[in-house]
């Protein structure tokens, strides 16, 4: 329920799909403004709209990469996004401060495939480490945090002698790491992957069909990404397989 007893949350969708006008926008908007729990729920919502609309985008094209699971079906897709989104609100992502390399919240199935959070550290594991990293905002200090996360959570879990393996997959904004054209962290991109070979970059097939659909943009990729249909199949599947989950 909203902090706020005179926004109801029908308003509060409507608000965020920009069906409201003016005057009640700019209300809505001071109070989100002024209410750090209603601003929180605000962001959930916006956040949801935007990994349902990826769930539910054009079908990829064939793989072009090999995966041990099924791909899930769409309906599927969107109520998982809706729970990977509440759960990653719960525990707080990764967050907003300079973090210990170890000390993030992770997303995981339980044995009995249930959705579960805890600090990287604490969380279970079944045979190798396997971290999946998530970037979906073209934001330069997002991007660059994410990178700062993998090349830290490598050289922690190496100076240890602990083996893992690391996907980083962007889509949305934050296929901008890995585009050619317009990536302000191409030479670190390309350091990492020849220091690491136990780290993966993936972009994004669904992320660049909507570029090319909507804004007419053909993106080039830098020679270190490799492809994943679909982002969301990728949490999924990874999740399915044992896989850690932090978003970024």
């Amino acid at each position: 329920m909203c902090a706020d007893r005179n926004i109801s949350d029908e308003h509060l969708n409507a608000f965020v799909d920009g069906q409201l006008d003016k005057d009640e926008k700019s209300r809505i908007l001071g109070a989100i403004n002024n209410d750090g729990e209603l601003s929180r729920r605000a962001c959930e919502l916006r956040r949801l709209r935007e990994l349902v609309q990826h769930a539910y985008d054009a079908p990829p094209p064939p793989p072009q990469r090999l995966t041990n699971a099924v791909r899930a079906p769409l309906w599927r897709q969107a109520i998982a996004a809706g729970l990977l989104l509440m759960l990653g609100a719960a525990v707080g992502w990764v967050g907003h401060a300079q973090q210990q390399p170890l000390n993030l919240n992770a997303m995981y199935l339980d044995e009995e495939k249930a959705f579960q959070t805890a600090n990287l550290i604490q969380a279970p594991v079944r045979g190798e480490r396997k971290i999946l990293l998530h970037i979906s905002s073209s934001e330069p200090d997002k991007l660059e945090r994410a990178l700062d996360t993998a090349e830290q959570l490598l050289a922690t879990y190496h100076s240890q002698n602990q083996p893992v393996e690391l996907e980083l997959v962007a889509n949305a904004g934050g296929l901008d790491l890995l585009r050619a054209d317009v990536s302000p962290f191409a030479d670190r991109v390309q350091a990492l992957q020849r220091q690491y070979d136990n780290l993966t970059f993936l972009a994004c097939q669904t992320a660049m069909d909507r570029l090319r659909r909507e804004r007419h943009i053909t993106p080039d990729l830098l020679p270190e990404a490799l492809i994943t249909p679909n982002a969301l199949d990728e949490i999924l599947n990874r999740l399915q397989q044992g896989w850690m989950y932090i978003s970024v």
